[in-house]
């Protein structure tokens, strides 16, 4: 297995992964995204409320840290961009990389998994030059490097279900920094 791609279990509580769901589907509250989110390449299935930010912000800064660890790191890692997905039946991702178009500056990526098989199936990330496949596991993450190409990486199609996630994308320039998140 690639040393670059790391999966870490159990990296968000049972509670917080339930409370961004609920927040997906229920809203407590929303209200207009900031203006910095327009400059971005896409937009999110979160409600951008004092709840969400407060999460957001909790395992932001814990995906920060994170990569700092297995990149050995020596400097400030930032949230560029913090949302969640709700991936439905028929939903899939083709193989992209993220630091692309208005996001070139994205150096790594996190994806924390919210729910996992039987709540859903299909819907692995992969990584087809690094041989790497992993079906999700409830309330585990995976932390994985975006500068160098060869970490292409798609989601296999939702068969059943709905599958539920939150990411990160971060980079060590803060002027790309998500102001919320600091």
């Amino acid at each position: 297995m690639d040393r670059n791609i790391v999966v870490v279990e159990n990296f968000i509580s049972p509670e917080d992964a339930q409370s961004i769901i609920d927040e997906i589907n229920s809203p407590s509250e929303i209200n207009p995204y900031p203006d910095h989110y327009s400059k971005r390449n896409g937009g999110t299935a979160l409600p951008y409320n004092k709840k969400v930010v407060d999460l957001l912000k909790k395992y932001g800064d814990k995906s920060n840290a994170m990569h700092k660890e297995i990149n050995n790191y020596p400097g400030d890692i930032y949230v560029t961009k913090g949302y969640s997905s709700k991936w439905v039946i028929g939903s899939y991702g083709e193989p992209h990389i993220d630091d692309i178009d208005l996001e070139t500056f994205i150096e790594w990526s996190s994806v924390i998994y919210l729910n996992e098989p039987p709540q859903f199936e299909g819907g692995e990330i992969y990584f087809p030059q690094k041989d790497f496949r992993y079906t999700p596991v409830k309330f585990s993450a995976v932390f994985f490097p975006q500068k160098d190409k060869s970490y292409i990486h798609g989601i296999t199609e939702v068969t059943a279900g709905i599958r539920y996630t939150l990411l990160f994308h971060h980079s060590s320039d803060i002027q790309f920094a998500d102001p919320d998140l600091i």
